[in-house]
């Protein structure tokens, strides 16, 4: 029986343009079978095992995917309009209106004219057509909780015992459930399994929820110290509580400050005064986590391969909204820890048939989210560091050499795409880099096979109630 190659990405140009689902870009993640498409009609025998496949296989819940752009929330007097535009730095109007809106339409057109349906998503699994969106229960008990975001505060086990961040993480079984009283219990886990691992937080007589684990995922499950500022750093290792490995790729989703998400308490925000102390936070993760050039030393250079030592290669890149500030930060954060930004990827937000989801030359609400991409330079060090900085955005905005685009029908507020797939074409495109490659999601909201995750979400939606069993196969457009 001749299959299509599992992959969220639904149509693709080279490695410029995408169309990706994001639902199951993150189930795919989990790294358990998946379903694919048959090209050929089943036959008895392969029909048995596609039944056996499907009670195996997992769908995320989602919300469904919109039909129609949203309402405009831009000003509707030519004079409101100019107001805004002159609150606006010309840099950033010249990123996003010479730089970000030809590039984005063009890859619309070319997705559309691609596509072979009218659906820019797959059939998505939601539990009701009223609901856009659902949260996920705490299944830590009221008893256990404590006040404050006090990362450095350590919290007892259920027998009084203290977590310490000194101690070894916690290795997870997939022979069997692994119970916990708490999550306050879990402080780093490992899964070094190849197969899906579960957490039961209750007892063995009652389970008060559970969590999927997937194969060779990690995570540090705690309040991210981010904004403690300087001096926090000076007395503390690690900017990441119980956290020393370096990795080759770091990616960051920062709760950059946005006015509409602290009114709506989806999750906390930081304010544009604290900016800097945001930088700082995430140069120390880079500088202390990522993978330094010098560690491959000439014995290795000559021992290994190419491909080899593609895998040791370091790459950044952190979510920015589209406020020139934030996109400073992430710059000046790479900079300082040494990368230099090299691609910026564009997550277009469309409807089911396509559209932006709103105006692409809009003021207030733009169609689009970019994640800012660095390698580290080779030749990076304390003394160089600061070379490289500048204030000039346009400079370093017009000297970013490859800009890509990703169209995806957003899912539930704030659910990015999972980009696995897409980082492992671009840069670690050998099936030996593919293999050896580490990487960590930081400010993470759910767990990827093979990867290292951190943040006090970091497990929300690996929760039980966030899949339900596939049984209909309906993944693909009809």
């Amino acid at each position: 029986m001749a299959n299509v190659i599992e992959s969220a990405i639904l149509f693709q140009v080279e490695n410029n343009t995408f169309l990706l689902d994001i639902p199951y870009s993150i189930a795919l993640a989990q790294g358990e079978t998946a379903p694919c498409k048959q090209s050929e009609p089943p036959t008895a025998e392969s029909s048995l095992r596609t039944q056996t496949n499907k009670s195996q296989r997992k769908q995320l819940l989602s919300c469904p995917p919109a039909k129609e752009p949203f309402p405009s929330t831009e000003p509707k007097k030519p004079s409101a309009r100019a107001k805004v535009l002159e609150s606006s730095p010309i840099s950033e109007r010249r990123f996003h209106s010479e730089l970000i809106l030809p590039l984005v339409k063009d890859s619309l057109e070319i997705i559309r004219a691609g596509v072979e349906h009218d659906r820019w998503c797959l059939t998505r699994a939601v539990p009701c057509e009223e609901v856009h969106e659902y949260r996920v229960p705490d299944h830590t008990p009221s008893r256990k909780r404590r006040k404050g975001n006090d990362s450095t505060s350590l919290q007892p086990g259920p027998d009084g015992h203290v977590i310490t961040l000194d101690e070894p993480p916690v290795i997870l079984s997939s022979a069997a459930p692994n119970i916990f009283e708490s999550l306050s219990e879990l402080k780093v886990a490992k899964n070094p399994s190849s197969e899906t691992a579960i957490i039961q937080i209750g007892t063995s007589h009652e389970t008060m929820g559970e969590y999927l684990v997937p194969p060779g995922s990690s995570f540090v499950l705690c309040e991210l110290p981010i904004f403690k500022g300087p001096d926090y750093y000076a007395a503390h290792e690690n900017p990441i509580p119980g956290l020393s490995q370096r990795f080759n790729l770091i990616l960051m989703d920062p709760p950059w400050p946005n006015r509409s998400v602290r009114r709506s308490g989806h999750y906390t925000t930081n304010h544009y005064s604290e900016m800097n102390i945001l930088t700082a936070g995430m140069r120390e993760i880079l500088q202390t986590h990522s993978y330094r050039r010098e560690h491959i030393t000439q014995e290795l250079a000559e021992s290994q391969s190419g491909s080899q030592i593609q895998s040791q290669q370091s790459i950044a890149a952190i979510w920015i909204t589209n406020a020139e500030k934030s996109r400073k930060a992430a710059y000046h954060a790479m900079s300082s820890a040494g990368f230099n930004v090299c691609e910026e990827w564009v997550w277009v937000k469309t409807t089911l048939s396509g559209q932006p989801i709103s105006a692409l030359d809009g003021l207030w609400r733009k169609p689009y989210e970019i994640l800012v991409i660095g390698k580290q330079r080779p030749d990076f060090g304390i003394s160089a560091s600061s070379s490289h900085q500048t204030d000039d955005l346009t400079v370093v905005s017009e000297a970013v050499a490859t800009r890509r685009v990703i169209a995806a029908v957003p899912d539930l507020h704030s659910r990015k795409p999972n980009l696995k797939s897409v980082f492992e074409r671009v840069f670690f495109s050998s099936e030996s880099s593919r293999e050896s490659y580490t990487a960590l999601e930081v400010f993470a909201r759910n767990l990827t096979a093979g990867w290292w995750a951190c943040g006090n979400e970091a497990l929300k939606f690996n929760a039980r109630e966030c899949w339900v069993n596939d049984t209909t196969g309906n993944w693909f457009p009809e």
